[in-house]
């Protein structure tokens, strides 16, 4: 018997510390360029060229990010890479699309990214790409080191063989699954309705103001009302009715209506992308619990899906020229590559590189408040606390915005600006490496997680993922808010009723 032969887990472990030092070895490479190109690179150099360059690194360092979560997962279609893609679309996405060389009028570099900035110089889109490729790729190391701690099993301390046994057990399921679903009813009566009430009155609104009415106008919500937090639960309650039912036919054809209904008013409202994440949520849930998506099937949904935003795009712009203006041209337009709806998208959404541009520069000097991360959990149930404790408190965003450019509307923010806020361009990489760790920690399932034996997990994975995305183009302390009231105080609620129906249950038996 060789004692010495390596095992399947000897190899994986190998593996994993292989992956991890190559990513650590790509961090300090990493640095090292950071530092290279504050040095050397100059205005008074030929930086196009150089722009371009990390804009092909991006895609290496996407193409290498995807691989390697492979190599250790064996999965290609989780919480993690889609968290992922939307990390890398909003913080690098305008640079994809000028490694291919296309090219927008308001793109990054073009026009003043905001009016008391003026035009960003090359050197300065240069710092600011090398700074996210630097955080992206340690969070990434982040999210690997946590990996191993996912597969490792724990045992159940405190708790009896027959504690052990129950939690493991097929009636207990059934029961935490019909709590599941029953909560999601409850709620859902009161929150599916109002969304969709406040979803057409937007639609109304923008209609007749524009969409930037939404955001800043007397039309403007900005007090947070009892209602209005119990609609943070919106999605996750149809999140749960899928989960709890097992996705019977009846509840997705249910769901699928209300959220298509929430999503047609969004479009017509002129938002492009609040939905979006979770239209890909809702596809990755009913591939990995439903009906699993072969690469013929993905390949099909894709064309759909641009074949339908080409269409909304088109109603979008005739009904901004009018009815009575439509010609060919305006129908060709719209469906054309230099107007299309998805290179639109991807530049939009690459602008949220824009505040990292400015914080670089020295803005993260300026920042006059605590650390943003300690103050949004301190915020998280209410800003009232931070009040009580004395601490000089203002919303990221509102400062970066009115305080900081002297703006009437918002600038935006991204998780990277955010780490800059907080340390600098020289530790913002080693904060998004911790932020990694946790949000990995927090969001990772295994492949063969079985989500009908564990549902609130599952639950809790799902609807977290639906707030953790827009982090990646926003401020921590909105989307922790929101997170409380929309994910902690519904498995809170389904936690409570999955206790009565327990002790119900024991009672009749």
């Amino acid at each position: 018997m060789n004692l010495n032969k390596p095992t399947s887990q000897n190899i994986n472990n190998l593996s994993h510390l292989k992956i991890i030092g190559i990513s650590i070895l790509l961090s300090v490479v990493g640095y090292m360029c950071y530092f290279f190109t504050k040095a050397l690179v100059n205005v008074n150099n030929d930086n196009e060229q150089l722009i371009v360059v990390f804009s092909w690194l991006g895609i290496g360092l996407v193409i290498y990010v995807f691989i390697s979560w492979y190599n250790l997962t064996r999965s290609l279609f989780d919480a993690y890479t889609i968290f992922m893609i939307f990390f890398f679309l909003f913080n690098f996405g305008q640079c994809f699309m000028w490694a291919f060389g296309i090219h927008d009028q308001n793109e990054i570099g073009a026009i003043p990214i905001f009016p008391n900035f003026g035009v960003p110089s090359p050197v300065d889109i240069i710092n600011a790409q090398v700074i996210t490729l630097l955080g992206i790729l340690m969070f990434h190391c982040g999210a690997l080191m946590c990996y191993k701690k996912q597969f490792v099993k724990r045992p159940i301390v405190g708790k009896s063989v027959d504690a052990k046994k129950l939690a493991n057990s097929d009636p207990y399921n059934n029961i935490t699954l019909k709590s599941i679903f029953l909560t999601s009813a409850i709620i859902g009566i009161i929150v599916i309705p109002y969304q969709l009430y406040t979803s057409y009155t937007d639609f109304q609104i923008a209609k007749s103001y524009g969409y930037i009415a939404l955001y800043y106008s007397d039309y403007a919500s900005t007090n947070p009302t009892m209602l209005g937090l119990l609609n943070k639960m919106f999605f996750p309650c149809l999140i749960g009715l899928l989960i709890g039912s097992k996705f019977s036919k009846r509840v997705r054809w249910f769901v699928y209506i209300v959220f298509s209904i929430y999503l047609i008013l969004n479009l017509l409202s002129g938002d492009r992308g609040s939905w979006l994440y979770k239209v890909v949520i809702l596809v990755w849930l009913s591939h990995r619990c439903y009906k699993p998506v072969n690469f013929i099937k993905g390949i099909k949904y894709a064309v759909f899906s641009i074949v339908f935003l080409h269409i909304v795009y088109a109603i979008v712009s005739i009904r901004d020229t009018g009815l009575s203006d439509i010609n060919l041209s305006i129908i060709n337009q719209a469906f054309s590559l230099e107007k299309s709806p998805i290179v639109t998208a991807i530049f939009e959404m690459g602008g949220s590189m824009k505040p990292t541009i400015v914080l670089q520069n020295g803005g993260w000097t300026d920042w006059p408040y605590a650390n943003t991360y300690l103050l949004a959990v301190l915020g998280m149930v209410t800003n009232k606390l931070i009040y009580i404790l004395g601490i000089p408190f203002e919303l990221v965003s509102a400062w970066f915005s009115q305080d900081y450019l002297g703006l009437t509307w918002g600038a935006g923010f991204s998780i990277i600006a955010e780490a800059i806020l907080n340390g600098g361009p020289f530790f913002a990489p080693i904060i998004l490496l911790i932020i990694g760790y946790v949000i990995t920690s927090i969001i990772y399932i295994s492949p063969n997680f079985d989500y009908t034996k564990r549902p609130i997990r599952f639950l809790f994975v799902v609807s977290t993922l639906s707030f953790l995305i827009p982090i990646t183009r926003n401020e921590l302390h909105i989307q922790m808010k929101d997170w409380f009231y929309g994910v902690v105080v519904l498995i809170s609620l389904i936690t409570l009723f999955r206790f009565c129906m327990f002790k119900i249950t024991r009672k009749t038996n």
